[in-house]
């Protein structure tokens, strides 16, 4: 835990075209998250935390410029079998269950101040994470991936993810109606699929067929899950990981 209170990116950054300072990186807590949250292209809170770290502006008076999130793994994560094959497949569910939440945890969010983007900073969180993990296996899975890859500069190898079974066949509803889905990023756009009883059927069948469902997510309207779909579709989610 020391070094991650001591951690430092050894460069001086300019702020704002002013000022000069270092940040540096250290154990930080929830409270940190939900101050820099809503920077985050997802909404919603990590649905665990195990671990905090911060990057604070030591010559802005402790400035928060970035946090990074650790959490429990999901117990679905399909991408394991190709990148630990056989590690987490005993034959038993419950065994399986209590492996992979004892060796991995995930890297649940990194956001950055927008006035620090730039400076390495995600990557320098990410690489202090790994330099001193809750467990010898690390994961995480974005979809800004191919746009923002301080994953793999920090030391995480990238793995592509085939796509669902449930993205094709809502994707092949799509382009029989002649809709691409980055079109559905807009409201009215998404609103007007809805409302064709052919896609309302496949946006719902789409959303009931997500393991990601939750409580909290599982009474969105038609034109919220049409929404939600062209943005899945549009930026296919990349795995990484770290450690033997």
């Amino acid at each position: 835990m020391g070094g991650e209170r001591t951690a430092c990116l050894r460069r001086a950054v300019r702020v704002d075209g002013e000022s000069r300072s270092t940040v540096i990186i250290e154990l930080g807590t929830s409270d940190d998250y939900r101050c820099l949250a809503a920077f985050h292209y997802r909404s919603g809170p990590p649905a665990t935390v195990a671990r905090v770290l911060r990057a604070v502006d030591v010559g802005a008076d402790g400035q928060l410029a970035g946090v990074l999130v650790v959490s429990y793994p999901a117990l679905w994560g399909t991408w394991r079998r190709a990148v630990w094959p056989g590690r987490f497949e005993t034959g038993d569910p419950s065994t399986d269950a209590r492996l992979i939440n004892r060796d991995i945890r995930a890297i649940s969010r990194v956001v950055v101040d927008p006035r620090y983007r730039g400076l390495g900073i995600a990557a320098g969180l990410v690489r202090t994470y790994l330099a001193n993990p809750c467990t010898p296996l690390i994961e995480a899975v974005t979809s800004m991936g191919r746009w923002c890859p301080f994953f793999q500069a920090a030391g995480m190898t990238p793995h592509e993810l085939a796509i669902p079974r449930r993205d094709r066949d809502l994707m092949a509803v799509l382009s029989r109606a002649r809709i691409r889905p980055w079109q559905l990023l807009d409201a009215a756009t998404a609103r007007r699929a809805a409302r064709m009883p052919s896609l309302r059927r496949a946006f719902e069948h789409w959303h009931r067929r997500g393991r990601e469902i939750t409580r909290r997510g599982a009474d969105r309207r038609p034109w919220e899950i049409a929404m939600l779909a062209g943005a899945a579709l549009s930026a296919r989610p990349i795995a990484y990981s770290h450690g033997h």
